[in-house]
């Protein structure tokens, strides 16, 4: 037995009592055998062994699902996700959902991933948008991270910001190879006026395998609002790399804003070249786009001033002040009210005028609660 699994097991043991627990009796060897002999192969060890100790239940962190071929069960849920994505159930490499968590998302193992079920990773499985994302290498790195919750000092909390980040905290320190934890801390940074660690939190999220794309466009508009040059250019290199255009919708961005944002990093750099070379492999890709980054790369070879951005709305989001002080105490408030986001920084050309005469880094440094 696994370390994470035991210390999950031995904590719902000793709180029974607890108003968010409510655990089923221990299945039987009929329940997991059915179940086992529908999926057409054995379950995870460490899953047959929680199930052999609880047959699922309400746990603080959702409800785990039974096993069983009735409705709310394993078997069940995995019925029914074949027949949401049109593939046969006794497709074996199917998710294999075991728990609904709080959001309503799905957990579920990734068979596809191996013919070794207890070497399955954890993908989280939402049904609205039928968003894929990979949470936890193993199951026991799912037990650990419970513990860890139920274990902290903030468990039962409120949910805040500073809660936020610390849940996110303590999934990158279970499992420091996956993505989505790295996600979580950047984006609680974001939120907490806290840019510099957020670049670095997004950097470590993209750096993973499998990596959050749209992570590196993250990383690349934050550097470039606080002139951080290295880190803009590692997550500049990784968006600079060809890719089919699905893997462009995962970046969230294109190829031509990437070299406007990228651009405002190269043109305060004392060698332009690596940044050059960036903007040929961007023109590469592109397509209706290439004569921007054409543009922009030979302003950078011949030393010239960087091509205007393209307007990102139609409208700018704050109208311009005559008094720059009070222009900016505009722009922040905007910011802190949702209507300007760190894009509007670097692609609205009112905002960037703005930013040649005030460091529009103090917007990032605001604090925004949830």
């Amino acid at each position: 037995m696994h370390r994470g699994v035991r210390e999950f097991i031995e904590w719902v043991g000793k709180h029974g009592d607890h108003p968010e627990l409510t655990l089923n009796p221990p299945a039987t060897v009929s329940e997991i055998a059915a179940l086992e002999q529908m999926l057409g192969g054995p379950l995870p060890a460490d899953l047959r062994l929680v199930l052999t100790r609880f047959n699922g239940g309400q746990l603080p962190v959702g409800q785990m699902l039974p096993a069983g071929l009735e409705p709310g069960t394993i078997g069940a849920t995995v019925r029914e996700y074949a027949e949401s994505v049109e593939v046969d159930f006794l497709d074996p490499e199917l998710l294999l959902p075991f728990h609904r968590t709080l959001e309503g998302s799905l957990l579920a193992f990734d068979r596809s991933a191996g013919p070794v079920s207890d070497s399955w990773p954890i993908v989280d499985y939402f049904e609205d948008t039928g968003e894929h994302r990979l949470v936890y290498r193993t199951f026991d790195g799912w037990c650990r991270h419970c513990v860890s919750e139920w274990t902290s000092d903030d468990f039962g909390e409120d949910f805040s910001l500073d809660t936020y980040l610390r849940a996110g905290q303590r999934h990158a320190a279970v499992e420091s190879d996956v993505a989505t934890p790295h996600a979580t801390v950047a984006h609680a940074f974001k939120r907490a006026g806290r840019p510099e660690e957020a670049v670095q939190a997004y950097l470590r999220a993209a750096r993973c395998v499998p990596p959050l794309h749209w992570c590196d466009w993250e990383a690349l508009k934050v550097a470039a609002i606080l002139a951080d040059a290295e880190s803009g250019f590692e997550a500049m290199s990784r968006l600079a790399s060809r890719a089919p255009a699905t893997r462009w919708m995962q970046r969230e961005t294109t190829p031509g804003r990437v070299a406007e944002v990228g651009a405002k990093l190269a043109a305060r750099a004392r060698d332009v070249t690596p940044w050059v070379r960036l903007m040929e492999q961007l023109e590469e890709t592109a397509e209706e786009e290439a004569p921007v980054i054409a543009a922009i790369r030979h302003a950078l070879s011949e030393g010239k001033p960087i091509p205007p951005v393209r307007p990102l709305r139609e409208t700018t989001r704050v109208t311009p002040r005559e008094d720059v002080d009070e222009w900016l105490a505009a722009v922040q408030s905007a910011y802190l009210d949702g209507a300007v986001r760190d894009d509007d920084l670097l692609l609205d050309p009112e905002m960037v005028r703005l930013g040649r005469v005030r460091d529009l880094a103090q917007v990032l440094r605001l604090r925004r609660e949830f």
